[in-house]
């Protein structure tokens, strides 16, 4: 059977394979297939061309197009990576007649370095199985598809093979995208030179002349060429009659339709039927991939990507990203977000904090705070206060609870905490979360590294923050990446809700793994890239308050504790630690919106910049 049906599992809309190669019969399907060859080289017949993919090679393989894979006889480890259409049709409507082309004669240029890493981290966090992986890579192939739609999405003849067409014009490349497109779509229909220079508003002459220019062919030979590729289907997959085929792709008559098939792939197509059919795919011909042990595919994964960046920071220490977001804040809903917070609060905590224990709860906007005690001694304080908090309007509640052993990192006191705090909870389905109020233990020990809200003497830790933002704002996420997330709040007067991180992948993990004080200062301190987001919204005209926070590296417990090469010096902070100063950096302002909202965002290093916006007289 031609036709390869591809199955995806329900909450991952990409299948990747892994391995080495000595038959890929020839398929063909309606979705995109990337192929990416990681070590070695392999054949590949695409159409009517034929490709040596070479180490580092990327071919992106349209829906359409008949295809195979076959070893040239050396080692080789490729990577075959499909894509859900109608899954990131969301994203991008015209995703399913799009036809990009990464292969080319200069593929170390950046824009190829680019979609490698993006491809690499996709291939890495899948093959790790890391923490909601699925996510991750989904959101990496959007920005992938965005690569694509940049600077992918034409083609050029040269030669024997089908290239990347390259040009600075952006107005020509927008057109021809366009044209090419049409032509694919309505391939098997009449379409005249005439239609299509009255859809783009130009002459018939200068249209002729954009598709000679870009394409290497003039329009009627095009239009044959795009008919011709699509009628290899039909050959090897039906039992037509050759004059049957030639009118479903559009040709006016037999001869003329073998002219120009013999011309592309230099042979007839009853030739090219004979030749190829014990070629396809079937249950008799299923192919040869042979698996490869993951951790030697990690381990390959992770060399490429440090090759990868250490070429570039070779040239750069610091990276800069700049991206326009446009917002339709009528966009369907992605996922909805409707967290509920349950605080912890032990013995302990009770005993050192007392009655101070009450403004930080407040502020979390808990829906449960749980009292716990580990034995029967502590059940009737546990009561107690549970009732006195239940008076206070808090839903309170005494929980026995079994003491066990935390896992400390470093991390959890830093900004990385709320960075991977955010990322975690805003892509998952979790309703419930579970937080500690307060780091147990002595005092004097400013930092532990434990996952809790409060330090031992009650100094607000940057997650603070998140976990009252979290437990705030419900809604619909209407637009989100790796590093930003846009929420329409519930209600009939809704307000938006922004927030932009910056870090990288040490910097997430630091809180996944068991991290020193001074390997997450390092990390922290080494990571110097920029982040830009200007930001367009299409509120309604009227009056709005902006309210936008700032959080970064340094003004926080973790840094004023490494300015002092993390002392255990207890009267370090001065007599009054919880008095310093935690809270991020707030900029109000009121904009009046007449046709367009704008908002920019801007981080240097790691960071997070939340903003609120609200029609006055609205709220969150």
């Amino acid at each position: 059977m031609l036709f390869e049906k591809i199955t995806y599992q329900d909450d991952f809309p990409i299948n990747i394979t892994i391995a080495n190669i000595d038959e890929y019969p020839l398929h063909y399907h309606q979705d995109i297939k990337f192929v990416y060859v990681l070590k070695g080289e392999v054949r590949l017949k695409n159409g009517y061309c034929y490709y040596t993919l070479k180490e580092g090679d990327i071919f992106t393989n349209a829906g359409h197009e008949v295809h195979n894979l076959t070893s040239t006889g050396k080692d080789n480890v490729v990577a075959l990576m499909q894509i859900s259409t109608r899954h990131f049709s969301q994203y991008f409507p015209t995703l399913s007649r799009s036809c990009y082309r990464t292969y080319s004669n200069n593929p170390t240029s950046k824009k190829h370095d680019s979609l490698r890493e993006k491809l690499l981290q996709i291939l890495l966090h899948y093959s790790i199985k890391s923490f909601n992986y699925k996510s991750e890579c989904t959101y990496l192939m959007v920005d992938v598809i965005k690569l694509l739609e940049k600077y992918f999405n034409l083609f050029a003849f040269e030669g024997n093979v089908v290239i990347n067409f390259e040009s600075s014009d952006l107005i020509t490349v927008e057109r021809i995208s366009r044209i090419i497109n049409y032509i694919y779509q309505y391939y098997a229909q009449r379409i005249t030179l005439e239609d299509l220079a009255e859809i783009e508003h130009l002459s018939t002459f200068y249209l002729s002349h954009i598709i000679k220019n870009c394409t290497g062919m003039n329009f009627r030979d095009f239009l044959c060429f795009a008919r011709v590729e699509w009628s290899e289907i039909e050959l090897l997959d039906t039992d037509k009659k050759i004059s049957q085929v030639a009118r479903d792709v559009g040709f006016s008559t037999t001869a003329y339709y073998e002219k120009h098939f013999e011309k592309w792939f230099k042979r007839t197509p009853a030739e090219h039927r004979a030749h190829f059919r014990p070629l396809v795919k079937s249950e008799l011909h299923p192919g040869s991939l042979k698996p490869i042990p993951v951790n030697r595919i990690i381990m390959l994964i992770k060399n490429t990507l440090s090759s990868l960046n250490s070429q570039r920071n070779h040239a750069s220490l610091v990276n800069c990203l700049d991206l326009e977001l446009d917002i339709d804040i009528h966009s369907k809903p992605i996922t909805t977000i409707d967290h509920r917070l349950e605080v912890q609060v032990s013995a302990e905590d009770l005993c050192q904090m007392g009655s101070n224990l009450l403004t930080p709860l407040k502020s979390l906007l808990p829906s449960v705070v749980s009292i716990l005690y580990s034995d029967v001694g502590q059940v009737k304080d546990a009561q107690d206060f549970a009732s006195a908090l239940q008076k206070d309007g808090f839903h309170a509640e005494a929980k026995k609870y079994a003491e066990g052993v935390l896992t400390s990192s470093y991390g959890n006191d830093s900004i990385a905490y709320p960075i991977y705090v955010f990322n975690r909870l805003l892509r998952s389905n979790e309703h419930w979360i579970h937080l500690r109020l307060r780091d147990p233990g002595r005092t004097s020990q400013m930092i532990k590294g434990l996952p809790a809200a409060l330090t031992s003497c009650g100094i607000k830790k940057p997650v603070f923050y998140a976990y009252q933002v979290l437990s705030m704002v419900k809604g619909d996420i209407i637009c989100w990446g790796k590093q930003y997330c846009v929420v329409r709040t519930s209600g009939a007067d809704p307000s938006y809700v922004m927030i932009v991180s910056n870090f990288n992948d040490e910097i997430y993990s630091l809180c996944a793994q068991k991290s020193t004080a001074h390997q997450v200062r390092n990390a922290l301190n080494d990571f110097k890239d920029e982040t830009n987001y200007n930001v367009s919204l299409n509120l309604e005209p009227g009056m709005y308050s902006v309210m936008k926070y700032t959080f970064t590296k340094d003004r926080n417990v973790f840094a004023y504790m490494s300015a002092l090469d993390f002392t255990d010096d207890e009267s370090a902070l001065g007599p009054a630690p919880a008095l310093i100063a935690t809270e991020p950096d707030l900029d109000i302002y009121v904009e009046d919106v007449r046709t367009t909202f704008n908002i920019n965002f801007s981080l240097k290093g790691a960071g997070i910049q939340i903003a609120f916006i609200r029609r006055k007289g609205g709220s969150i």
